[in-house]
């Protein structure tokens, strides 16, 4: 599958929509009216970004049904190849990749009925709206970051060089953007005006071929300087992803972080290198945030030290998951799944299922990460979710036919892997892209086709 972006030509329409949007700003302001409901102004408490918020522990701020159900399903129309994001305020945010019409949508959880949609130049290897908590929205695009207001309509448009990766709040003032390239900086929630300087995070690039290593960085390969979204603590403001400088013989784990203040100054805290190499998935911050993990090339999970980037502990999976872990309230990690809405390159010959993909439970214990569970029978599709009552949320293959297999959900005991409830999805097929759950313990499913499922 090619990368997802709308051709080139689309350059000169963001470019247009960016005048426009700030036309919109200075005409309208930049304050949404749309009732808060009594919800954060910061990132959303439900599942706001690719990999359910800022520390992309795909952990759900709720609970779900002992045996979830369909509710509703529609077709947008056109592929997707990202996360349902939600606002916790009852909408939920789907992007998808299309020549014409709407490419980002605004739906109703309760029936799915469209609120908006809106046409505008989608770009990155996961296209996921983040979202805060007055439901406005920050959405990766063509050279740049635009900021949609609660209503669907344009606020401002934020260039970046390279495709956005990493769209984060860090406080109700601080957007943190993160190209593809490496290139870290902060800007204003408000106006999408810098808040710091950049910081090249991979060294230099030469500006002249802003899509420069682009098709690498969903396998996270040698060419692509910063696959992944960064896991954030907003806490401390510190980001953490995966660096591979042009020309360096393996890639790095880099922490970087944000002062505030009069002239905000973003500066590396430390560097460590990966020398068993990476994967194109997030970053993902442990519970407590004194560790971050990261899936490597060899099959294993590793685990570092947030303090100084110390290794910490390795433990083989057995596969390479192209998604990120979800992390359980009690510490464990329960590993993602193999997809082919990740594009892997020319050589790549892959069907409609990507290889084998269990569900593995990996425990940190004793300075050390213990295996506690596995389920072979299980070939996950897509990311796991999390949720706040210990349980596990994955789309497996399921039933259906060799050219059109079905999908199933299953909600698996955090302790022991056991399933508490399966779904059989009526008339889904192929890949998904995406799994999500809201703060009400909705979850929302998406397949490659541009399908979306809620159950609950």
């Amino acid at each position: 599958m090619a990368p997802a972006s709308i051709p080139r030509r689309a350059a000169l329409t963001a470019r247009a929509l960016a005048v426009g949007a700030v036309a919109v700003a200075l005409a309208a302001g930049c304050v949404s009216s749309t009732e808060s409901g009594g919800a954060r102004l910061g990132q959303a408490q439900s599942w706001s970004s690719v990999a359910g918020g800022p520390p992309n522990s795909g952990r759900a701020h709720a609970a779900v049904s002992d045996s979830p159900g369909l509710v509703w399903s529609r077709s947008l129309g056109a592929p997707a190849i990202g996360v349902a994001s939600s606002d916790g305020l009852g909408t939920f945010y789907q992007a998808t990749v299309s020549e014409r019409g709407c490419n980002l949508f605004a739906l109703t959880a309760d029936d799915g009925r469209k609120r908006w949609c809106l046409r505008l130049p989608t770009d990155g290897p996961r296209i996921t709206a983040t979202v805060d908590g007055r439901g406005s929205l920050f959405v990766p695009m063509y050279g740049g970051v635009g900021a949609v207001s609660a209503e669907g309509e344009n606020r401002w448009f934020a260039d970046t060089l390279g495709i956005p990766t990493t769209v984060t709040l860090l406080d109700n003032r601080h957007l943190l953007l993160i190209s593809h390239l490496g290139i870290a900086r902060v800007v204003n929630t408000q106006t999408g005006l810098d808040a710091s300087s950049e910081l090249p995070l991979a060294g230099e690039i030469p500006p002249a071929d802003p899509g420069y290593g682009s098709p690498w960085c969903g396998s996270g390969e040698r060419g692509c300087p910063a696959p992944g979204p960064a896991a954030v603590d907003t806490d401390s403001g510190t980001a953490y992803l995966t660096a591979w400088t042009p020309g360096a013989p393996a890639p790095e784990l880099v922490a970087v972080r944000f002062s505030p203040g009069e002239t905000g100054r973003l500066e590396v805290a430390w560097r460590t290198g990966l020398p068993e190499g990476r994967l194109g998935v997030p970053v993902v911050l442990s519970n407590d945030r004194g560790q971050v993990h990261v899936h490597s090339r060899d099959g294993s999970l590793h685990a570092y030290s947030t303090a100084d980037g110390a290794p910490l502990w390795s433990t083989p999976v057995g596969y390479r998951p192209d998604t990120p872990p979800a992390v359980l309230p009690d510490g464990t990690l329960v590993s993602g799944g193999r997809t082919t809405t990740v594009w892997r390159g020319v050589d790549d010959d892959h069907s409609a299922d990507a290889g084998p993909a269990p569900v593995v439970a990996v425990r940190p214990e004793d300075g050390r990460g213990r295996e506690v569970w596995r389920r072979d029978d299980l070939r996950q599709l897509t990311n796991p979710a999390a949720t706040e009552d210990g349980r596990v949320v994955v789309a497996v293959r399921s039933g259906g036919t060799d050219d059109e297999p079905g999908i199933a959900v299953h909600l698996l005991d955090g302790e022991d892997g056991g399933t508490v409830h399966e779904f059989d999805v009526p008339a889904a097929r192929g890949p998904v892209s995406g799994l999500s759950v809201d703060d009400e313990g909705r979850i929302a499913l998406t397949t490659a086709v541009g399908a979306v499922y809620l159950l609950g």
